[in-house]
């Protein structure tokens, strides 16, 4: 008898563990993250750079061979997504930019766009938070001409319609703002002027864009943001490295003032505030792409008068391809290039440019150290402006010390490698102190520096003043 009562109580302990164990809560497999939503209406901005090779059928005009200009205006569209598959529709309006030609020389001819429009289909593959498409449709540029030859003094202007294609790569920046990068051809038909002779103008238009979007679909559903509890010191130091890496995984919109004096044959001062935004743009688990976009402000002393010309100057675009989890060494390698978005002649060099470009670091102690490095060669653009081979170092060195302050060094040296001997390299050295610190609740970078120019160019500036503000956004 006890050994049954001994089975049974044996097996109601089982029974009773048992259920218990049903009972208790079971682990779950984390949820994959949600897949970004493209749908839905849309508005944004964009600038960038645009050219022509047109011809003006002129004997003798030897002066004329298109133009290069900077544009920038708004689109608008509607996105539908099928899975991996993105069906759209697209306008936008910009606005052309460019004084006057290229060369000091009165030409015969000359012309420029005034605004371009342009609507289109759009299909894309779509994966996660990248979308890569095609666009096709039909465009419009308003152009003005003018003749100045023995016989003829003529000026006009006209509306040309052409067929319009693109290619463009775009990226969910947050749930509800896209960024993108895309190149567009319109094929013009040609114009001819009503004059005697009449003169045809041979034209295409060659744009690149650089644009935000915001979508009033939310990409993303709403997440809970970590609280956070205190300020922990070493958050400034390592804020402070991120700042002073080209290639982190951190938002940042640094607006740096180079003050360049005796610059010219009137040795004049030179002013170069260049709005640099760098955001970190996600492959997968292993890899980020960093876009680094540098569009230059310039008051350029003229090398003919004793005055300067203001605008904006050619913009550059790099892009690095980085592992998220480097070793000792922190690297980054990709492409360089530079669109003729000078508002103009004389603050950009009229060239497509394009090349490598690489960055190389390592972060010991309270140290930052490291160089950026590329290359690029013109590949495009006016035919009649110089051909461009051009070469940028830039180390940099900085010491991070307590409560935000750091030392820093950065020259950049450049070659011209077209240039004659003797007038190829600019060698600064000097450096600088600064602080990472808040403006309420935004973290900032600033810092001051300033470089002599040891080897230099002939009527190049000898000196140079740097000044720098960096908004910073770190994830929180």
């Amino acid at each position: 008898m006890k050994p049954f009562l001994g089975s049974v109580a044996l097996l109601a302990v089982c029974v009773s563990v048992t259920a218990r164990a049903a009972d208790m809560p079971v682990k779950a497999p984390p949820l994959p993250s949600p897949a970004y939503n493209w749908s839905g209406f849309y508005l944004g901005v964009n600038l960038g750079g645009a050219w022509t090779n047109g011809s003006l059928n002129i004997p003798g005009n030897n002066l004329y061979g298109g133009t290069t200009e900077f544009i920038g205006g708004v689109q608008a569209g509607y996105n539908f997504q099928a899975g991996h598959f993105l069906f759209g529709v697209e306008g936008d309006f910009d606005g052309a930019t460019f004084g006057h030609p290229a060369l000091p020389t009165p030409t015969l001819g000359t012309v420029r766009q005034n605004w371009i429009g342009t609507i289109a289909g759009r299909v894309g593959l779509v994966e996660d938070r990248w979308l890569v498409y095609g666009k096709f449709g039909g465009g419009w540029v308003q152009s003005n001409a003018s003749l100045n030859f023995p016989g003829v003094i003529w000026q006009g202007s006209n509306t040309s319609s052409g067929w319009l294609a693109g290619v463009g790569i775009e990226y969910g920046f947050k749930s509800n703002w896209t960024l993108k990068l895309e190149y567009d051809y319109i094929g013009l038909g040609s114009w001819t002027s009503p004059t005697v002779p009449q003169i045809p103008l041979n034209r295409d238009l060659q744009m690149v864009k650089f644009g935000a979007n915001y979508k009033f679909e939310r990409g993303l559903p709403d997440a809970v943001a970590p609280t956070r509890t205190g300020h922990d010191p070493s958050e400034d130091e390592d804020l402070a490295k991120k700042s002073q890496n080209p290639i982190a995984d951190l938002v940042s919109v640094p607006f740096q003032s180079n003050t360049n004096f005796n610059a010219g044959p009137f040795n004049r001062t030179q002013e170069v505030l260049n709005i640099q935004p760098v955001i970190p743009l996600r492959i997968n688990a292993d890899w980020n792409v960093i876009s680094r976009t540098i569009m230059p402000v310039i008051s350029q002393p003229s090398p003919f008068f004793n005055n300067s010309t203001n605008g904006i100057g050619d913009i550059t675009q790099q892009f690095f391809f980085t592992p998220t989890h480097p070793g000792a060494l922190i690297w980054g390698l990709g492409p360089v290039f530079t669109v003729p978005s000078a508002t103009d002649p004389i603050l950009g060099q009229g060239k497509v440019l394009f090349g490598p470009t690489a960055v190389f670091l390592t972060t010991p102690g309270h140290w930052v150290i490291g160089v950026l490095v590329n290359n690029q060669w013109s590949v495009g653009g006016d035919p009649l402006r110089q051909s461009v081979n051009q070469f940028l170092a830039q180390p940099f060195v900085n010491y991070n010390m307590a409560h935000g302050w750091f030392l820093t060094s950065s020259p950049v040296i450049t070659s011209n490698w077209l240039a004659a001997p003797g007038q190829q390299w600019t060698v600064p050295i000097g450096g600088g102190i600064g602080r990472i610190f808040k403006l309420g609740d935004q973290p900032v970078s600033a810092y001051i520096s300033g470089y002599y120019n040891v080897v230099r160019p002939t009527g190049t500036p000898n000196w140079q003043l740097r000044a720098e503000l960096s908004l910073l956004f770190p994830e929180r």
